[in-house]
C-alpha cells in the first residue's frame, strides 16, 4: 500500500538525483513518440500554497515539482486509468488516477497534507486522534513485512479528511467510485476519509500492518455539512494503490453524528453511500474556444458536487460535446479542461431526477495558450543557459505571421514557456537559436501548433555551432562593399528568427553562420550605403553541416525600391 514520510528515508540520495524539473523522454532532437500523451499538473498544500519538490510519478517516469509546484511527464502510455504517485517527505502520499490520450495533454491537481505523528508501544496498543477521529490500537497487534510479530515501538501517521471541503477533494485518491463485494462497479459519495500508515520507529522503512485476527476500532466525525443526509448504516471501502481501485470492505454504523467501524489493515479509508443507477442523471454540453465558436476535442469535463462529496468526468469528442453521468436531484457545478486550460466553473446547476437529462449548453475555453519545455544541450552533452535563444519558424510563408518565441534555460538547460502561435494551425520546421559564447543552433524539428493548454515537450535538444557561408559583396556600380553591416531577411516573412547579419570587412568579405544543413529560401541581402537602403534580389541560403564553409560568391545589391 502507500508508502509515506518514514519509509523515504532510504530515498533520500535518490530524491537528490531528481532536482531537474523536467524528464527527457526522447533522443537528440527527435520529440517523444506521438503515440503516447503527456501529464502534466500542479501540487498544492492546505491553503493552495504551491508545494515544490514534489515527486511525480507514473510507472517508471518521474519527476519533481518546481518552485511553482508545476509538473510535466511525456511519453506516457495511453490509457484510460493511469496511475499517478504523489510523494514528498513529511506529507501524506495520494494518487490520482486519470486517462491518458494519444497525443494530448492530461492536466491533473493535488493537494497534500501533513499527518499528525506519534508513537506508542506495540505491547500496550494506543489510542490515536486528529480533528476528532479516534482510532483505538489493542496490544501485541503489529507484524511487519514478514509476519513476523513486532515488539518494539510504532511510529504513526494519521490523518482526517473532511469531503465537504474541496481541498480535501483533491487528496482524495483515486476516483469516486469503488468495487462492491459482488464484484460489481459503482459510483459513490463521500461521507469521510482517512488515512492511517504504522512504522518500525527504530527503522521507519519497515512498515507494519495489523496482524490476523486483529482489528483497530475507529471513530469517524461526520462533518456537519454532511450529517443530515449520513445514512444509518454505509459501507467501508479501502484504496489499494496497486490497483487504483477502492474496494469495498465491510461497514459502519451511525452513532448520533459519528461513524463506528472495525478495519484489520491500514491504508486509506472511506465511508462512502453508492449512488445507484436509478440515482444517476446525465448533463450534456459542448466545449468551445472563446472565437470563432471552435469545438476543443479531448477536453476534460468535470462535475463536482455541491451538496455531496464526489466528482464524475468525461472527455469531449471530436466535436466537443460530452454527456457526463451525476448524482440526480442534487445540486453540480462543472468545468472544461482543455489540457493546462479551463472554462469558468459553472453556476450552481440542479440536477434532474433519475434517468433524466439537461443540455447545460457552452463550456468556454477563452486562454488559446500552450506550453513548450525541453533542456537544450551542446554536442559535449553540457546544459546551454548563458545567454538568449528562440525558436522560430524555418522557411515561413511570405507574407505571413512567423512563429517565433523567445527561450531562456535554468543552469541545467531546462526551458518551459507559455505561449501562442499568430495562426491557429499547421505544421512546419522549427529550429533552437542559442547566442552563448557565439551562436549555437538545433537541426530542423518538425513541429504541429499545438491546441491550446497543451504542452509540447521537445525532450534534449542538441545545439550545434553553425555552417559557414563566405561571400563577397559589391553595390550596383561596380564597388565592393567596405566594412558594412549585412542583413540577409527572407522576403515577405517577419519575426527574428528569419534574421541573420554579418560584417564585411575592407574587400567586401564577409561571412554568415546560420543553422546547419538547412536551406533557407527567399533570402535577401540588405545594407545600408550613405543612408540609403541598398538590397540584393532573393536567394537560397543552403548552410553546410556544422563547422563546415561554403561559398555563395558575389552578391549584388541595388538601391531598394
Amino acid at each position: 500500500m502507500f508508502r509515506s514520510r518514514f519509509n523515504l528515508v532510504v530515498l533520500g540520495s535518490m530524491l537528490l538525483m531528481c532536482l531537474m524539473v523536467f524528464i527527457a523522454a526522447c533522443d537528440d532532437d527527435d520529440p517523444p513518440p506521438q503515440n503516447f500523451g503527456t501529464v502534466s499538473g500542479t501540487v498544492s498544500a492546505p491553503g493552495k500554497a504551491v508545494l515544490p519538490g514534489v515527486t511525480v510519478s507514473i510507472g517508471t517516469k518521474s519527476t519533481t515539482t518546481n518552485s511553482n509546484g508545476y509538473f510535466v511527464l511525456s511519453g506516457i502510455q495511453t490509457g484510460s486509468a493511469i496511475r499517478v504517485d504523489f510523494l514528498k517527505v513529511g506529507f501524506v502520499q495520494t494518487q490520482k488516477v486519470i486517462e491518458v490520450q494519444k497525443n494530448q495533454t492530461t492536466y491533473v491537481t493535488a493537494t497534500l497534507f501533513n499527518p499528525v505523528i506519534s508513537s506508542f508501544s506495540a505491547a500496550s496498543g494506543g489510542t490515536l486522534t486528529d480533528s476528532g477521529l479516534q482510532v483505538d490500537l489493542p496490544a501485541n497487534a503489529f507484524v511487519d513485512g514478514s509476519g513476523n510479530a513486532f515488539t518494539g515501538t510504532v511510529l504513526s501517521e494519521l490523518k482526517y479528511f473532511d469531503p465537504s471541503s474541496s481541498e480535501a477533494l483533491e487528496a482524495f485518491p483515486g476516483g469516486f467510485y469503488g468495487t462492491q463485494t459482488d464484484g460489481t462497479e459503482t459510483m459513490f459519495e463521500s461521507y469521510g476519509f482517512f488515512y492511517g500508515g504504522f512504522y518500525d520507529a527504530a527503522n521507519p522503512a519497515t512498515k507494519l500492518q495489523l496482524a490476523t485476527g486483529k482489528k483497530a476500532s475507529v471513530q469517524y466525525p461526520v462533518p456537519f455539512a454532511l450529517q443530515a443526509s449520513a445514512p444509518a448504516t454505509i459501507p467501508l471501502w479501502y484504496y489499494n494503490d496497486a490497483t487504483g481501485k477502492w474496494m469495498e470492505e465491510g461497514s459502519a454504523t451511525l452513532v448520533g453524528s459519528i461513524y463506528t467501524a472495525e478495519v484489520s489493515h491500514f491504508s486509506y479509508w472511506n465511508f462512502d453511500h453508492p449512488i445507484e443507477i436509478t440515482d444517476q442523471s446525465t448533463l450534456t454540453g459542448r466545449v468551445i474556444l472563446d472565437e470563432g465558436d471552435v469545438p476543443v476535442a479531448n477536453a476534460q469535463v468535470v462535475a463536482t458536487g455541491v451538496n455531496y462529496a464526489g466528482y464524475t468526468r468525461v472527455y469531449s469528442d471530436a466535436n466537443g460535446l460530452f454527456s457526463i453521468t451525476v448524482k440526480a436531484s442534487a445540486q453540480v457545478r462543472v468545468q472544461a479542461f482543455a489540457g493546462q486550460n479551463n472554462s469558468p466553473q459553472t453556476a450552481i446547476i440542479d440536477t434532474p431526477a433519475g434517468a433524466g437529462s439537461l443540455a447545460i449548453g457552452d463550456l468556454v475555453v477563452a486562454d488559446r495558450t500552450f506550453i513548450l519545455t525541453g533542456k537544450l544541450v551542446d554536442s559535449s552533452g553540457n546544459p546551454v543557459y548563458q545567454g538568449y535563444g528562440q525558436l522560430y519558424q524555418v522557411n515561413p510563408p511570405a507574407g505571413e505571421m512567423a512563429f517565433n518565441v523567445w527561450v531562456s534555460c535554468d543552469s541545467l538547460g531546462n526551458f518551459s514557456l507559455t505561449t501562442s502561435s499568430p495562426v491557429a494551425s499547421g505544421s512546419f520546421n522549427v529550429q533552437f537559436r542559442f547566442q552563448v559564447r557565439g551562436t549555437l543552433f538545433s537541426n530542423p524539428i518538425a513541429f504541429t501548433i499545438p491546441q491550446p493548454g497543451q504542452v509540447r515537450d521537445f525532450g534534449t535538444v542538441t545545439l550545434r555551432p553553425g555552417g559557414n557561408l563566405s561571400g563577397r559583396v559589391k553595390d550596383n556600380s561596380g564597388n565592393w562593399v567596405a566594412n558594412k553591416w549585412i542583413s540577409f531577411r527572407q522576403e515577405g516573412a517577419s519575426g527574428e528568427g528569419s534574421m541573420m547579419s554579418a560584417n564585411t570587412d575592407a574587400q567586401g568579405n564577409f561571412v554568415l553562420e546560420g543553422p546547419p544543413n538547412t536551406s533557407l529560401s527567399s533570402m535577401k541581402a540588405s545594407v545600408w550605403i550613405d543612408g540609403t537602403e541598398y538590397s540584393s534580389p532573393a536567394m537560397t541560403l543552403s548552410f553546410p553541416a556544422s563547422g563546415s564553409s561554403n561559398s555563395i560568391g558575389t552578391i549584388t545589391v541595388s538601391p531598394a525600391k
